[in-house]
């Protein structure tokens, strides 16, 4: 069995995600890997009582900056929203394939990615970053991995970068 839970990405300009206060509310442990620019990505686990519309939401407000929250499934897919400041919303898959795949009615599935790379562009922009389209394309089809390979993949096709040695 593979991860499953949240993983947040925010800028939070030194703030650990667990002192921030949507992510502290949740009472959940927080796996904080720093980047470059103040981003963080955060693996937070398993959270029931909220969804990655609402935390994303939170963290853009919070932190006055764009974030995204993705809720991953074993592994092998994940349901994300990724917020500005101003509310401005993209909802993706990463592996919508595999999300096609799980759902059950064909026609309750709502394929997103045909238009999230444009959205996402748009908010890498707003976020000061310079993202690949190309490689974000790629990205999306990608399916997390059990150690966030694949969301690692998607954070620097946004272009979040690792902190310089």
């Amino acid at each position: 069995m593979g991860y499953s839970g949240f993983v947040v990405i925010a800028r939070t300009s030194g703030t650990r995600l667990d002192e921030l206060a949507c992510i502290e509310d949740l009472f959940v442990a927080v796996t904080d890997d720093v980047r470059a620019g103040g981003w963080r990505i955060g693996f937070l686990g398993p959270i029931d009582d909220t969804s990655p519309d609402a935390l994303a939401g939170e963290l853009a407000l919070e932190t006055a900056a764009p974030a995204i929250a993705l809720s991953v499934f074993d592994s092998d897919c994940a349901f994300a929203t990724a917020v500005d400041p101003s509310g401005s919303a993209v909802e993706f898959y990463l592996n919508e394939e595999i999300v096609r795949d799980l759902v059950d009615d064909e026609d309750e599935f709502e394929p997103l990615n045909d238009q999230a790379v444009a959205g996402l562009l748009a908010w890498a922009g707003k976020a000061g970053l310079v993202a690949s389209p190309d490689r974000l394309t790629v990205a999306l089809e990608v399916r997390p991995g059990p150690g966030g390979d694949g969301v690692l993949e998607f954070v620097e096709a946004l272009g979040i970068t690792e902190l310089p040695d």
